[in-house]
């Protein structure tokens, strides 16, 4: 969904945004992969992004996390431009972006499937 269609240069932008608002910080191949989408754009998006000041990154270990600039001079109106975008999504991606699940499973606790499919 590209809701920001004319406001952004791409698809790709408005999908690392929208993730960076609702999640915080993320990194490349996180926000590819919640978006079944190649890598490489991704990365592209968010170089630009962060040379024009508007997300800014750091490494933790070899991964580079990245955020939205804190001192970007109109964070606030495009904070507002996204949640209104975001309200625009389909419900279930809406909720899918909510959802942030980092904490590791409990050591010795069994796999159990989540879907069990019948035969």
């Amino acid at each position: 969904m590209f809701a920001l269609k004319g406001v952004l240069r791409a698809d790709t932008q408005e999908k690392i945004l929208i993730y960076l608002l609702t999640r915080e910080s993320g990194y490349g191949s996180e926000i590819a992969a919640f978006y079944s989408v190649a890598v490489n754009p991704v990365q592209k998006q968010l170089a630009r992004l962060e040379s024009d000041g508007v997300v800014v990154s750091h490494l933790v270990g070899k991964v580079r996390v990245f955020q939205l600039n804190p001192r970007y001079p109109f964070l606030e109106p495009l904070k507002l431009l996204l949640k209104a975008a975001l309200n625009a999504y389909p419900p279930a991606l809406s909720q899918a972006l909510l959802i942030k699940r980092t904490r590791p499973r409990q050591a010795g606790k069994p796999l159990v499937a989540a879907r069990t499919t019948e035969e």
